[in-house]
């Protein structure tokens, strides 16, 4: 059985092989460059099998490109939607190339959203100049301009921003993580209209959840993407007045991803070995051999499974389950949906505090 009336996947990875391309730069492991291939048709496949009804798709790997992930999107027309970066000139900044610079990477996004409006809803996974960019450390001040010039940008074509500096060695803030969380909060209080999706929903631990969710508090155009999180998890954000199930954005783990790397614990019951859920992602700068594997590893059951459990643990009624598995998705990237929105998922419950 689905496990909502309409699901969207928030965060696939196809697009790419995951191993290094020729021109890759080995000091910085595979986010020097991957080869770009077209393999959303087993992304399409897990999601045919587990219920999907929808995508967004990521291009985050530097050598992944816009136009790419704008074909499969054309090719899938109603199962797909991506998120777009500065793809071209993260590229050319990996490889010596040129200067990064911010005017240059919202051009490009600009470009993107202006040539292709019906494929790509949102800037994201990383917003310009952050996770591993190559690029000099910008001051605190110099950050937030960039997010001002980026939120503005969202804003003009109405789609979704991503978040994704809340990791030390991601912000490329050089200062603690608290400066990043500050970043956000300061970009979206000075623009209430744009919509900033956290990637992760800050982590996959509790005391990495906390300061997002403490930023969705305080701002109600702050979303918070749940793929990683544990259904006990959602307790912080379903019990919180000024959050609730309207923020919460599912996705499946990355999804179209064949690299197969332990790297973190998540809990279970017993922190047992067996509960080690594999990341798709980390490849570290000393480890320059291909991770991936010939089959594709199954990202969906294991976040599927703590939606389930939400019900299980009393913690959620199928009205706020379908809002948090596609319903706010549809939402606030504007996807088409079977039936009328307001039809299909709650409005106005008082019970459920559902604004």
């Amino acid at each position: 059985m689905k496990i909502g009336r309409f699901v969207v996947d928030g965060h696939i990875h196809c697009g790419k092989k995951d191993h290094h391309d020729e021109k890759a730069d080995p000091k910085i492991g595979s986010f020097g460059a991957v080869e770009q291939q077209d393999n959303s048709d087993i992304a399409l496949f897990d999601m045919d099998v587990y219920g999907i009804d929808m995508g967004i798709l990521l291009p985050s790997f530097i050598g992944t490109t816009n136009e790419l992930h704008a074909e499969m999107v054309r090719k899938h027309p109603t199962r797909l939607r991506s998120c777009c970066m500065d793809t071209t000139q993260r590229i050319r900044s990996a490889r010596g190339e040129v200067k990064w610079n911010i005017e240059t990477a919202l051009k490009e996004i600009d470009e993107a959203l202006t040539k292709y409006p019906d494929v790509f809803v949102g800037i994201g996974e990383f917003a310009p100049g952050c996770m591993r960019t190559i690029r000099e450390i910008p001051s605190f001040e110099q950050r937030v301009e960039e997010w001002d010039a980026i939120a503005k940008l969202a804003i003009k074509h109405d789609v979704v921003v991503h978040f994704h500096e809340f990791v030390p060695s991601e912000a490329c803030l050089g200062r603690p993580t608290c400066d990043a969380w500050d970043v956000l909060v300061k970009t979206a209080y000075n623009n209430p209209k744009c919509k900033i999706l956290v990637n992760h929903g800050g982590g996959a631990t509790e005391y990495e959840i906390w300061p997002a969710i403490q930023a969705a508090t305080t701002c109600p155009n702050i979303y918070l993407e749940t793929g990683y999180w544990k259904a006990e998890f959602y307790e912080l954000a379903l019990n919180n007045p000024n959050i609730g199930a309207t923020r919460l954005i599912w996705g499946g783990g990355d999804t179209g991803s064949r690299i197969w790397v332990p790297h973190a614990l998540r809990p279970g019951a017993k922190l047992l070995p067996e509960h080690q859920f594999y990341y798709n992602r980390m490849l570290w700068p000393n480890d320059y051999e291909s991770k991936e594997v010939d089959y594709q590893p199954d990202w969906y059951g294991w976040p599927i499974h703590q939606i389930r459990r939400l019900m299980d643990l009393n913690l959620a009624v199928q009205d706020q389950i379908n809002l948090i598995v596609g319903g706010n998705a549809a939402r606030i990237y504007n996807l088409p949906t079977p039936r009328p929105k307001e039809e299909i998922f709650a409005h106005g419950r008082p019970d459920l505090h559902i604004r």
